[in-house]
């Protein structure tokens, strides 16, 4: 419910930026833990929270074509599909 002008954006697990990070309106990274999350939002911030995997594996296919461009055949690449975030449960409301 606010404007946002500056997002700041760190792949992984990125909570020991937070500090770093408190001039950007918006912050995206991944496995928060509970107690720094929740002191960054009371002092205004606010906070994207995206499971590990999910956050990591946007970039495996760039990664793949990049590298089967680079050395041709002479590089076998595959990414998996195999979703690995223990985060498992969706609830609809």
């Amino acid at each position: 419910d606010r404007p946002v002008s500056s997002v700041a954006l760190c792949g992984g697990a990125g909570d020991f930026l937070l500090d770093q990070v408190a001039a950007y309106d918006v912050y995206v990274t991944s496995d928060l833990r509970h107690h720094p999350a929740s002191e960054f939002l009371e002092k205004g911030g606010a906070l994207i929270d995206i499971p590990h995997w999910a956050a990591e594996w946007t970039w495996l296919p760039v990664l793949a074509r990049r590298l089967r461009e680079a050395f041709g055949d002479t590089v076998e690449t595959r990414v998996s599909e195999i979703v690995t975030d223990p985060w498992t449960l969706i609830v609809n409301s």
